[in-house]
């Protein structure tokens, strides 16, 4: 029994230590950006290096950095939401867990370019 709550305690502390911060958001999302920009430029037959990916990433990490972003700090996690405008000029709530320095989309958020709505 007691190896268990060693373990548990273990994890625990391991979680707190590596619950992602704001910050960690706003560079996780500018290396996404970055990401998608140089996959949308090799799928298109595009030179990925020419400094597009660096701006759009640039770009992004400004306005993400800006925006009114809700984290729910859960001490072993957090919880971010984003409003992101839609196609037909509404907004929708993207949520991304935030666990063991990760960031995971959860609800609302499609990033993989398909346009499902």
């Amino acid at each position: 029994m007691s190896r268990l709550f060693l373990g548990i305690l273990v994890i625990g502390a391991l979680l707190v230590a590596t619950n992602p911060s704001r910050t960690d958001f706003n560079t996780w999302a500018q290396s996404f950006v970055a990401k998608k920009i140089e996959e949308e430029a090799i799928k298109r037959g595009e030179n990925p290096n020419d400094g597009r990916r660096e701006f759009g990433g640039a770009i992004v990490g400004f306005f993400v950095s800006n925006m009114p972003i809700d984290r729910q700090n859960y001490l072993l996690l957090s919880l971010y939401t984003i409003k992101l405008p839609n196609d037909n000029g509404t907004e929708k709530s993207c949520t991304f867990l935030g666990i063991a320095g990760q960031f995971v989309p959860t609800k609302g958020c499609d990033l993989n370019g398909s346009h499902s709505d």
